[in-house]
């Protein structure tokens, strides 16, 4: 039996914006509910604020979908979106232009004679990202030749050793890798990635406060497949950039989703290959749907990735 083992460490960044912008998150936050003397008990209220990825408050018309129901919603002097509904449940879905992604809400119940104030935030339909610091780790059962080709939806800025069309090696049972009569612990690349953040439903993940950031990942990282040596590096990586914040907006992505813009090809196929890339950055008092923990088990030939991605620069709706 043979095993190989890929690690990945990797940092996202992108552009600052200004102000208003922050963090990486759900597409809409509701800022307020409250009752209003000016709404009958048959009547409520939806005010919305839609924001571009600079921070902008957006005033242009707004195509929607309230209950499968078409409507154009107009703004006023403000920047408010005003829409008078009947209280119950309602769906929304939002539309601005073809360079931000189309936003689709869960359902939102309302009260009689209340108005809830929400924030959406429109995200453009990809974003270039550079990735920063993978390391590929290698292990195997016995002394073979291996073969690794990435194939990202971007470019390379930086290999280690010198990535030619990609990497062949001779890998060993202590973890080292021989290649052009040198040993290494690691490969190491970065690049430029576009990622198409409209398609991530960033609705789902978790908050994580700072005192519990190392035992969820211990049991979400371990949940997943990972062995103890893998835990204790990632934790050792992530957490202490993490702990600036009192709290942190995680959001996985698993295998194909990742495979969609960096594919890894592996020579010899391996028996089974798992993939994960966090999201993450500052949060606040907000809440998300818990997301799916994907897991694999270790048989055979093997491949583990797993990264991390920082997210400064999104818009903040974690007040």
């Amino acid at each position: 039996m043979k095993t190989l083992l890929l690690s990945l460490f990797s940092t996202f960044a992108i552009t600052g914006f200004a102000d208003l912008t922050e963090k990486l998150g759900p597409d809409y936050h509701i800022t307020k509910t409250a009752p209003s003397k000016a709404l009958t008990a048959k009547e409520a209220m939806f005010i919305f604020t839609f924001i571009d990825p600079k921070g902008q408050i957006i005033k242009s018309d707004i195509s929607s979908s309230q209950n499968k129901i078409n409507k154009t919603l107009k703004s006023d002097a403000t920047g408010k979106f005003i829409l008078k509904v009947t209280p119950g449940k309602h769906i929304f879905q939002f539309f601005y232009n073809a360079t931000y992604g189309e936003i689709y809400t869960d359902s939102i119940q309302i009260k009689p004679a209340h108005v809830t104030e929400i924030n959406v935030y429109f995200r453009k339909a990809n974003e270039a990202m550079i990735v920063d610091k993978p390391v590929i780790y290698v292990y195997s059962q016995h002394k073979e030749k291996v073969s690794i080709k990435l194939d990202l939806k971007g470019d390379f800025l930086f290999t280690y050793p010198e990535y030619k069309n990609g990497w062949s090696f001779t890998a060993n049972p202590d973890g080292s890798i021989e290649m052009n009569d040198k040993k290494y612990h690691y490969l190491f690349w970065d690049g430029k990635l576009n990622i198409e953040t409209a398609k991530l439903d960033l609705t789902e993940g978790f908050i994580v406060n700072k005192k519990d950031q190392v035992k969820f990942f211990e049991d979400k990282l371990a949940q997943m497949g990972l062995n103890s040596q893998e835990i204790e590096d990632y934790i050792t990586y992530w957490c202490p950039r993490m702990s600036a914040n009192e709290k942190n907006y995680i959001h996985f992505i698993f295998n194909e989703t990742y495979n969609n813009y960096a594919s890894i090809n592996i020579d010899p196929k391996p028996d089974h290959l798992f993939r994960v890339c966090m999201l993450w950055s500052k949060a606040g008092n907000t809440e998300v749907k818990e997301q799916k923990i994907e897991s694999f088990k270790r048989s055979g030939f093997t491949v583990v990735e797993w990264g991390g991605t920082e997210m400064n620069d999104k818009i903040n709706f974690f007040k």
